[in-house]
């Protein structure tokens, strides 16, 4: 009795500092790390209690993740919160299109064939025009077929960035542009510790938090791996991409 309690407690405090941090780093927490990797009773008490709470916990890279379920509404970011939190999230649509800045982000990190693999960093250019490439792709479809077949409005997406105006940053970016409404995107994947944005450099790199959602949502999880992130590879704009 008194090793379950133990156990027990082990497990909450894992989960507690999982709460606060996201992640715990073997290099870092090593007794925590190890207790969860190295306890079969511990680690089923946290899988347990985080599965209870709307999380699952992944390994990769000597690393623990905390990531939110989909359905989590406690922990999660309904429209309303991203709305809150992101000030240039105005209607559902720009949450969309953040949605898709995302996976395009997925794509121009992995290659379409692995989700094991990705590269070491983007350009915030080559973000860019990535993503401008795939919503002109969108002139040759159907949209209204396509919004339909992948349950995603690709039409107001589209029209949401057509309407922010291009920028040169070297020149003169203004708040309600494509590369500050993309920045404001970069940036809260930073604060979510799921990218390193070097906004001096225009650099963007992927944290363990990230590779560790992708890998296991997507591909780990094969049935997760859904239609929507599949055409957005198709839309094209990673031919040239360095892996």
């Amino acid at each position: 009795m008194e090793e379950i309690k133990d156990s027990l407690n082990i497990a909450l405090e894992i989960i507690n500092t999982l709460l606060q941090n996201k992640e715990i780093k073997k290099s870092e927490n090593t007794e925590l790390y190890q207790q969860y990797v190295g306890n079969d009773e511990v680690e089923s008490l946290c899988d347990m209690i985080a599965e209870k709470m709307g999380f699952n916990i992944y390994r990769l890279d000597n690393t623990l993740n905390l990531c939110v379920m989909i359905e989590n509404k406690v922990f999660g970011y309904s429209n309303e919160d991203l709305k809150k939190k992101i000030k240039i999230l105005n209607k559902n649509e720009d949450i969309y299109l953040m949605y898709f800045i995302i996976l395009t982000i997925i794509t121009c990190f992995y290659r379409e064939s692995g989700l094991n693999s990705p590269r070491s960093y983007l350009g915030l250019d080559e973000l860019i025009e990535t993503i401008n490439i795939k919503f002109q792709s969108l002139v040759k479809e159907d949209i209204e077929k396509i919004s339909e077949e992948n349950e995603y409005n690709f039409r107001d997406v589209k029209k949401v960035w057509e309407r922010l105006p291009d920028a040169r940053e070297d020149i003169n970016s203004g708040k309600n542009d494509k590369i500050s409404f993309v920045k404001l995107v970069l940036n809260f994947m930073q604060e979510e510790n799921l990218i390193f944005f070097d906004e001096e450099r225009r650099i963007i790199s992927i944290t363990t938090r990230f590779k560790s959602i992708v890998y296991f949502y997507f591909e780990y999880s094969k049935e997760n791996k859904n239609r929507l992130l599949e055409y957005v590879y198709e839309l094209g704009g990673n031919e040239n991409a360095t892996y």
